[in-house]
């Protein structure tokens, strides 16, 4: 696909566009492609995992079998719950329940927050990513300034159901590169330049 204007503000438009068009069982599809290529990393070594959970409303990557990977493997996981501006660290287990908040998205009704510096990969909700690891995001900020207040040595992984495109026109200061990005083809990494 041909697209003329590389601005967040088009591609976030056109990716949801594009990503709204797909059924159900093509994203369960293409997540399962995503999930098979991201257990080639060798990213399963560390203890402390934060990830986004999945919004099928949104047609998002399922991160359902990565919750249920780590959480096999003895891993801390951790998720994202909304408070205001911020995004908080909420640790999760196998008998965490969760309610809807105001973006129909799932989160943890308890609020076990724990210190993001504890952080060793996190798991990058995105619309799309252009070959040099930047990323568009859903335009509210969010991921931008948590992943603006973690170590720089955590592992930032986006998971997305596109191919990359060439490069996100308006990239700005605080906005964070990805380490790799997970596709139902293959692995990014983005680490070696």
């Amino acid at each position: 696909m041909l697209i003329m204007n590389n601005s967040k503000f088009f591609l976030r438009k056109s990716f949801k566009k594009q990503r709204s068009l797909l059924d159900i069982n093509q994203v369960k599809g293409l997540s399962k492609r995503i999930f098979e290529n991201l257990l080639e990393l060798n990213i399963w070594d560390k203890s402390f995992y934060h990830l986004y959970l999945s919004n099928q409303i949104n047609n998002e990557v399922e991160t359902d079998e990565i919750v249920n990977l780590l959480f096999m493997k003895n891993k801390r996981v951790f998720v994202p719950k909304i408070q205001g501006k911020d995004l908080l660290n909420i640790e999760i287990d196998n008998n965490t329940k969760y309610s809807l908040n105001q973006l129909g998205i799932r989160e943890p009704i308890s609020s076990n927050q724990k210190d993001a510096s504890l952080l060793e990969v996190i798991f990058v909700p995105l619309l799309i990513f252009d070959k040099l690891g930047h990323r568009v995001g859903y335009g509210g900020g969010y991921y931008d300034k948590f992943l603006g207040n973690i170590k720089d040595d955590v592992l930032k992984i986006g998971l997305s159901l596109f191919e990359p495109i060439d490069k996100i026109q308006d990239i700005e200061r605080h906005d964070i590169r990805l380490d790799y990005s997970i596709t139902p083809k293959r692995v990014y990494d983005f680490t070696l330049g």
